[in-house]
């Protein structure tokens, strides 16, 4: 049994879920940026010992929590995480926590939380009022993560923590990783909404952000093609080709780009352990 000293956050008992492995805990947060209560979700590992301090873990978060394992809890579907690190396990030994923290209901909401602070030239069929990644970056580092660190058995530095997510949350990832490069160590971008600034302006954006080898963590980009997929190819490959300019090479970014793929939670599932892989089988 979870020990009680973890706190708020309680063992899920979702009659139905479609989560095989680990274990699967949360709780519901007041956010210092937002009117709403969230779920904050933490998964754990198989081979997670709650009796054994010793043995730590990586940690990954996540925006998006409700889609990471249970597709019961999501309208689209679910990463399928906790069959990905089963198998990565497996293979490699190694594992990882994965925090989730679900977002807004309301899409626009959603957008707005995760849109890094830039001006932004495409916004239809979302509108983007007021971008508050800052706010949401904030709340991750100065609040989730001295909380998941005091609870769980996590490996705390930059090295063995990561941030991930899809679609606005992969903009998100990237964005937390640039500007907190001192605590996310790796960053995992699946489909990520580059192209809301439109390429050009969004190439002008990254020679903002002084990114260098030397200073960020491993990178993973991931892209599909098929129809609405199709307007992030064009961005998201270019960021690829700009930071193997800046002298990223294959130890420290990975490409992947699969053109009969949808903008889905399949599709990222389907390539989850590629880029989980490329961060926990050199830990």
């Amino acid at each position: 049994m979870i020990p009680k000293a973890i706190g708020p956050f309680k063992k899920d008992t979702a009659k139905k879920t479609t989560m095989k492995y680990g274990f699967y805990y949360d709780s519901i947060f007041s956010l210092p940026f937002a009117k709403d209560k969230r779920h904050i979700r933490v998964w754990l590992p198989e081979d997670y010992d709650f009796a054994n301090p010793e043995k730590r873990f990586p940690v990954i978060y996540f925006s998006d929590g409700q889609n990471m394992v249970n597709r019961y809890l999501s309208a689209f579907g679910d990463w399928e995480a906790d069959k990905t690190v089963h198998k990565i396990f497996k293979k490699y030994g190694k594992s990882c926590i994965i925090v989730g923290m679900d977002c807004p209901k309301a899409p626009s909401k959603r957008a707005e939380e995760l849109c890094s602070p830039y001006p932004v030239i495409k916004i239809d069929p979302i509108k983007i009022k007021e971008p508050a990644a800052d706010k949401t970056l904030d709340f991750f580092v100065g609040e989730l993560k001295p909380l998941i660190d005091s609870l769980f058995h996590t490996i705390p530095d930059r090295e063995h923590t990561g941030v991930g997510g899809s679609s606005m949350g992969g903009l998100f990832a990237f964005y937390a990783a640039v500007y907190k490069p001192e605590v996310f160590g790796f960053n995992l971008c699946y489909s990520p909404a580059f192209f809301l600034y439109g390429t050009t302006l969004w190439m002008k954006h990254l020679d903002s952000f002084d990114l260098r080898p030397d200073k960020q963590g491993k990178i993973v980009l991931y892209v599909g093609g098929q129809e609405f997929e199709h307007d992030f190819i064009d961005a998201t490959k270019k960021t690829y080709q700009y930071l193997k300019e800046k002298g990223f090479d294959e130890s420290r970014i990975r490409y992947m780009h699969d053109g009969t793929q949808f903008h889905n939670e399949k599709a990222w599932a389907k390539y989850l352990i590629d880029g989980l892989s490329f961060w926990l089988k050199d830990l």
